[in-house]
């Protein structure tokens, strides 16, 4: 696909551009893929905004169980303080699985962002396309509307990336790319460790109830 072509793809039908014009837009990305990609910005600013409320309610439940388990032990009743600090762990894991979609979501939007900026496709696009489908997946079972925004999502970003001349139908696979998508699901369950432990106060120890740290350990895996 030649320069014009490609450069009328991007910025939709118009005046012939000047050759400054045409490198103004590689690098800045004009018309309907940029507002495909603005759109799915905005899109992905909502999710993240019903995955803070939801967080947000987790979090006043998980207090009023913990408190319901530290009353349990002043009392003396281990038994009912287990149940509290059980479901307390349940709690913790979805907590987790929420905290790492969500920072995961802020940085596919970075990558959206910077990709207006300098409308690079392999370094930006194509790894948000790859992390967004992989961290769709967490929460299909647990908020499944959520789910099924984020794929719709995706697809409508998989569908702008092949607009784009430089796009090629199997770089979505590519090592370099599938190694940035991981990077950013590795760095968001990072974020999202140090997020729990920062809002989710340390349960006392109970025989048979797992530490915070050993209890949330897996929670992204069992989440899938």
């Amino acid at each position: 696909m030649s320069l014009d072509k490609w450069a009328k793809n991007w910025g939709g039908p118009g005046k012939r551009e000047t050759i400054g014009e045409k490198v103004k837009n590689f690098i800045s990305p004009p018309g309907p893929i940029r507002h495909q990609v603005v759109n799915a910005i905005y899109r992905l600013t909502s999710q993240i905004h019903k995955l803070d409320y939801s967080l947000s309610k987790l979090q006043a439940y998980d207090k009023q169980l913990f408190e319901k388990t530290v009353n349990a032990l002043i009392e003396g009743d281990k038994t009912k303080a287990r149940m509290y600090a059980n479901e307390v762990a349940e709690i913790r894991k979805m907590a987790k699985i929420i905290l790492t979609v969500r920072h995961a979501l802020e940085r596919v939007k970075i990558r959206l962002d910077t990709f207006l900026i300098v409308g690079d496709v392999q370094a930006n696009l194509a790894p948000a396309v790859v992390a967004l489908k992989g961290v769709a997946g967490y929460l299909k079972g647990m908020m499944p509307d959520v789910f099924a925004e984020l794929m719709d999502i995706d697809e409508a970003l998989q569908a702008t990336m092949m607009q784009t001349a430089v796009a090629a139908p199997g770089m979505i696979g590519g090592d370099i790319v599938t190694e940035e998508a991981q990077k950013i699901l590795k760095d968001a369950a990072i974020v999202a460790e140090q997020r729990l432990k920062q809002n989710f106060p340390e349960l006392p120890v109970i025989e048979g109830i797992p530490s915070q740290s050993g209890a949330t350990q897996a929670s992204v895996e069992e989440g899938k």
